[in-house]
């Protein structure tokens, strides 16, 4: 500590830094790495119904190839902020919970890009994303802020409104 209080930590290159910054530093790396979790979660979840739809000549399988590529570009842009901290990003994905995630989880056949409890399921899932997303704003430095607010953000409505339309498209 120094003669006001504030209390300060060596560095690797013998000087100090303020521990408030290293504390936000790991509170902002805590948050990342909890969307990172709930990104990885996404990927996996598109990435059994491709498998699916793979077996099916599906219309908007291309929708949902779009998606899943999506959430990797975001899985990568989180790593990279993760990594940019100083932080080691999470590889485990939570699991996707809710009351459709089952029918997001199911084996084989029952994952059906026509079904309109599949179609909610995901849509669901991206609604949850985006609250993560926006309630994160206020536990992130400038930079995850900027990424969260200008990239991830948007690209999850987008997400959301697509899967809006089809499940519109669904119910005609």
């Amino acid at each position: 500590m120094n003669g006001e209080g504030d209390r300060k930590e060596a560095t690797s290159n013998g000087g100090e830094q303020d521990w408030h910054a290293v504390c936000f530093s790991d509170d902002v790396i805590e948050r990342l790495n909890d969307l990172l979790r709930v990104e990885l979660a996404a990927v996996a979840g598109y990435q059994r119904a491709l498998r699916t739809l793979k077996e099916r000549a599906v219309a908007d399988s291309d929708h949902i190839l779009h998606l899943a590529s999506d959430h990797q570009r975001t899985v990568a842009a989180l790593q990279g902020s993760v990594h940019a901290r100083g932080g080691a990003p999470v590889v485990a994905a939570d699991p996707w919970g809710g009351s459709g995630s089952a029918a997001l989880t199911a084996d084989g056949a029952s994952v059906m890009l026509e079904s309109r409890q599949f179609v909610g399921a995901l849509l669901e899932v991206e609604r949850r994303g985006l609250a993560e997303y926006e309630a994160s704003l206020t536990s992130l430095d400038e930079d995850a802020r900027e990424l969260v607010e200008l990239e991830l953000i948007p690209r999850q409505r987008r997400h959301v409104a697509g899967l809006s339309a089809m499940l519109v498209n669904l119910a005609a």
